[in-house]
């Protein structure tokens, strides 16, 4: 069942809310705006709880530097120096975050409100947009579609698909951010566990170097832990405060990570061979500052700056070729 309502509005334009409930009760809502996972709601003896950081008003989505539940691309995450080659041809960037382009610029697929279709028939809705060269910079205009699909196990499955006039970098995700537990305003008791035995190796600055490194003690989920734990333990390595890491998890439909907490978990499934995660708290900036936070990002995408080390992966997509990439969710109760 697919609901649809009116959701505030962006420049004028009419966003879009969809509301998809499976016969368990369990929801998902998106947005029209950016494309954006609203809320993830399932239903425990008659009481309803989210499982993901979320705004009740559009305007907790507009200009939000956490960009929380958002497509963000074309390229997810970080390109050092905003710069990049294709063919032998280099193109430069607008930075915005010092040197480096983060999650596709300022003018990222992040600020469009998607064209929207309901699919009954799969309990599923489509959103699509093109990404005009003119706006991001990029090469070739990008036609740009994403597929949510609520499954009758209670699989969340989102679906990249992506086309372009010339060859140009295509690397999206969903920028959404997890907390399971009752307490929704302190993600400190959540469990993670990672299937990676590497991550990457990055400057001041969250660029990758390009190296791969095994995971020390911080850095390490292979076993399910607390964040809390992670962080102490992080914190003991480096005097790092803050996860905003990438694991290299390899290209495989298998379980990528895990998170879970008071009875419930969600598994993550990737076709593509990274996971960023980041500890943060989008509701209040000043707990974010006394490193206080509220949920984890967990960002399924091909590693950062891929075009820039050729180990990382390809994600050069050719010109008038269409290329999918999908991200699945599994909420159960433990």
């Amino acid at each position: 069942m697919i609901k649809e309502q009116n959701f505030g509005q962006v420049d004028g334009e009419d966003v879009k809310l969809f509301t998809i409930e499976n016969k368990n009760g369990t929801k998902i809502s998106v947005i029209s705006y950016a494309a954006a996972w609203q809320n993830f709601e399932v239903v425990e003896d008659g009481t309803t709880h989210s499982l993901i950081e979320h705004y009740d008003d559009v305007s907790g989505y507009v200009d939000n530097p956490y960009q929380v539940g958002k497509t963000v691309g074309r390229v997810a995450g970080r390109i050092g120096n905003a710069k990049f080659t294709i063919n032998g041809k280099q193109f430069k960037l607008p930075a915005n975050e010092g040197d480096n382009l983060l999650h596709g610029g300022d003018k990222g697929i992040q600020t469009h409100n998607f064209d929207s279709e309901i699919d009954e028939k799969n309990n599923a809705v489509i959103f699509t947009t093109v990404m005009k060269s003119a706006e991001d910079n990029f090469p070739g205009d990008l036609t740009l579609t994403i597929k949510y699909t609520l499954t009758k196990n209670d699989e969340v499955e989102i679906e990249y698909t992506g086309e372009s006039t010339e060859d140009t970098l295509f690397n999206p995700t969903c920028h959404v951010y997890f907390n399971v537990l009752d307490d929704t305003t302190d993600v400190s008791k959540q469990e993670l566990q990672i299937n990676a035995d590497e991550s990457l190796a990055i400057y001041g600055d969250k660029v990758p170097t390009g190296r791969k490194l095994p995971v020390t003690s911080g850095y390490d989920f292979r076993k399910p832990r607390t964040i809390a734990q992670g962080l102490k333990d992080l914190y003991a390595e480096n005097q790092k405060i803050e996860f905003d890491d990438c694991y290299v998890t390899g290209k495989s439909k298998s379980e990528v990570a895990k998170v879970s907490g008071d009875g419930r978990s969600v598994k993550l499934y990737s076709d593509r061979n990274g996971m960023v995660i980041f500890t943060a708290n989008p509701q209040d900036s000043k707990k974010q500052d006394a490193h206080e936070y509220s949920s984890l990002a967990m960002e399924l995408q091909m590693l950062p700056d891929a075009i820039n080390h050729k180990d990382f992966g390809d994600i050069v997509l050719p010109a008038g070729k269409k290329v999918t990439y999908k991200n699945k969710y599994k909420y159960a109760k433990d």
